[in-house]
């Protein structure tokens, strides 16, 4: 039969390919996850109040920190079946516990567990995390097979296109993993996927039941985070343009009473934040945030009425050690003279007031928001710290472009987007008569996502400071790459010689954000047979210079087992085996240098200065942030490796050590990542080494380029 030139086997296509695709990405997602060794995100601290709430435990709790943890232990109580049933959807109650949907997720889990346990005989309290990173892919899958839906009336070029988006953009490894882990963030990314999706079918047939989907998924969304309330209530404003799609009444009322529900349970879950998480985020974002590293921290904290002798807290997070404070933090004075005093709205006020230090601030974010994945937190569950390769096209691709966190494009694209949402939002308003109705849904869609942008943006630096600020940039992550894909899917509809531009554009970009000036560089001794080549980092007065390879001279391991640089295997291999080829007049050219050399916290005891952990920052510009008041003390070498203070001056990108622990354990050192990216591995894995030594170049001999 066929009808205005469609036919049964056509409308059959539209229905079957976007399930045929859903299906497809919910078998990729599963794979990703378990096809070879089993991957996920370990614990950075804040596994244990989800695990609490849900009455779960570690099965294994050994270097959780560092390790992804498939296997857990659920309580199960009660004799009768229905009653066994009934405690896994207990809710361990305290004062100061917080409230999520996402404990929804987590118990509808741990139910299909104990019937899987049942039913193959395993300990009934036995709880793999598989069943919940199962959840997260139907509901991935679910929101995939609506978008592939509304693009099915589109051209098959579009129709490709879509897939190929989703498959390799938003199926990315960087997502996936956080499905097998309790972090909020998997939550968040599937709900606004399933936002996006129902979005988006409802403006092609919109209903009361589509309409009550997106109002549900809105509360999942808000609820994943907490921080996403102030977004999620503007959202809900803005889906109030939903009644003019249609004309009935019905349909209108089913929108503004399924918006108020949304609006009420959202305020609601705000009122339930505990005390304690707005007590740890105020700190962070003064002390941690507004006045880290300020110049006039005394007067900073006179306009929040705080006492200016608290200015001796600036630069510390709520998360240190009892004695790394001056002032008590846990005290009823310091309660009643901080945190009854300061308030969000006021930290708005004070970026309000300190423009330039607000954009500073937003700058290091989204220089943090390179990764999708979490970079301190370790995918494998045998190697620690061991992030995986698995299907990480679009993590590769995203960290090489670079444009896509880099603060000057950021601004500048932002500023450009909204000034043109803000043209034709104007230019539609004018027209609203004239135009097909949908055109307001379709303008309050895209005001939606460039909120989400600034916001995104914005509130976790006020809302958390510097605090974890790489995982806090998930959500904005998500939505520039949003952006992006629609960015591509517009390239896509342009004719081809506008097509080509635009992918030169964006490759001109990319290569002018990754682009290094040429450094100096030197030939001075022997190694392997081969002439070293030098790096000239810095010359200095006394007519010496700090020379670092070029390249990596070899791979290795940093120690056996502890990573204090005065006796580690490296230190001691750089000082001989390394200058076996030197000449004795070579070697009379290299001086020895103090270096101030950061211990973790386990051998604060050997530090001669410092007041605090070293603060981990990955990225090149910010990795040494703090790190002179860390605690530290001397040592004396003839040759070492590059100190976090080079990182930004030097080039290479090549997986190299850095004279750098990681701060909270001793068997962590920091490297440089393929990328340039500062992150921590254990001691004993191979990476590449950088020599560096004080050249003594009075009366040169060398070969200078």
């Amino acid at each position: 039969m066929k009808k205005d030139g469609i036919t049964g086997k056509d409308t059959a296509n539209k229905r079957i390919i976007p399930l045929i695709g859903a299906i497809l990405v919910f078998v990729l997602c599963f794979a990703e996850l378990y096809l070879g060794e089993n991957v996920g995100v370990s614990d950075n601290g804040d596994f244990r109040r989800v695990l609490l709430v849900n009455n779960l435990e570690y099965k294994d709790d050994t270097d959780y920190y560092y390790l992804f943890k498939q296997d857990y232990t659920m309580k199960v109580e009660g004799k009768a079946f229905p009653q066994k049933l009934a405690s896994l959807w207990d809710t361990y109650n305290e004062d100061d516990i917080y409230w999520s949907p996402q404990f929804t997720i987590i118990k509808a889990s741990k139910t299909i567990n104990y019937f899987v346990n049942i039913i193959t005989g395993r300990s009934e309290t036995d709880y793999n995390i598989m069943w919940l990173a199962l959840i997260y892919i139907l509901m991935l899958s679910v929101a995939a097979w609506g978008i592939f839906t509304f693009f099915s009336d589109s051209t098959v070029k579009i129709r490709i296109a879509v897939f190929l988006i989703f498959i390799i953009m938003f199926c990315d490894i960087g997502y996936i993993l956080y499905f097998n882990s309790f972090y909020g963030e998997p939550l968040q990314y599937v709900a606004l996927m399933m936002l996006i999706s129902v979005g988006l079918l409802i403006h092609r047939r919109p209903s009361v039941p589509k309409v009550i989907c997106f109002f549900v998924a809105l509360y999942f969304f808000a609820g994943s985070k907490l921080a996403n309330i102030p977004y999620s209530v503007i959202v809900c404003i803005l889906s109030l343009t939903f009644i003019v799609l249609r004309r009935d009444w019905l349909f209108k009322i089913g929108v503004i009473v399924s918006l108020i529900v949304t609006v009420v349970c959202v305020i609601n879950l705000s009122a339930r934040i505990p005390d304690w998480m707005n007590k740890d985020t105020t700190y962070q974002s003064v002390f941690y945030g507004a006045i880290k590293e300020s110049d006039t921290p005394e007067k900073d904290l006179k306009f929040f009425g705080v006492d200016e002798k608290y200015a001796a807290l600036m630069n510390t997070n709520a998360y240190m050690d009892k004695d790394e404070y001056a002032y008590d933090i846990l005290s009823d004075e310091f309660d009643r003279d901080f945190y009854q005093r300061v308030s969000k709205l006021k930290i708005v006020f004070f970026y309000m007031l300190h423009p330039v230090r607000l954009v500073k601030n937003i700058s290091y974010a989204i220089e943090n928001s390179a990764y999708i994945r979490p970079p301190n937190s370790g995918n494998s569950k045998t190697v620690l710290m061991q992030l995986t390769g698995k299907y990480s096209l679009w993590s590769h691709l995203r960290v090489i472009f670079k444009f896509l966190y880099t603060p000057i494009v950021i601004f500048t694209a932002f500023i450009l987007i909204t000034a043109y949402t803000v043209v034709i939002d104007v230019f539609y308003l004018k027209r609203r008569k004239k135009e097909p109705r949908s055109m307001i849904y379709m303008m309050s869609s895209f005001n939606v996502l460039v909120i989400g942008l600034w916001i995104n943006m914005v509130l976790p630096i006020i809302g958390n400071g510097h605090a974890d600020i790489a995982k806090h940039m998930f959500l904005f992550v998500n939505c520039i790459d949003i952006l992006f894909a629609v960015a591509i899917m517009t390239i896509i509809r342009m004719k081809k010689y506008n097509i080509v531009l635009s992918v030169a554009g964006i490759a001109a970009l990319a290569v002018a954000c990754n682009y290094q000036p040429p450094k100096r560089t030197m030939t001075f001794g022997t190694y392997m047979g081969e002439p070293v080549k030098w790096e000239i980092y810095e010359s200095l007065n006394d007519g010496s210079e700090i020379l670092v390879t070029k390249d990596c001279i070899e791979t290795g391991t940093f120690d056996t087992d502890n990573n204090l640089w005065e006796f580690s295997d490296l230190r001691a291999w750089l000082n001989n085996e390394f200058l076996a080829e030197f000449t004795d007049e070579e070697r009379a050219r290299i001086k020895t240098t103090s270096n101030a050399v950061i211990v973790p916290t386990e051998y604060k005891s050997l530090a001669v200065a410092g007041d605090h952990t070293n603060y981990w920052n990955f990225t090149k510009k910010s990795s040494a942030d703090l790190s002179k008041t860390a605690y530290h003390y001397y040592v004396d070498d003839y040759v070492y490796i590059p100190t976090l203070e080079m990182l930004n001056y030097i080039g290479g990108k090549n997986n190299y050590w850095v004279l750098c622990p990681y701060g909270n354990n001793t068997n962590m050192e920091r490297f440089v990542d393929e990328y340039g990216f500062v992150l921590h591995t254990v001691v004993t894995n191979d990476k590449g080494i950088r020599a560096v030594i004080r050249y003594n170049a009075a009366t040169d001999i060398a070969n200078t380029d």
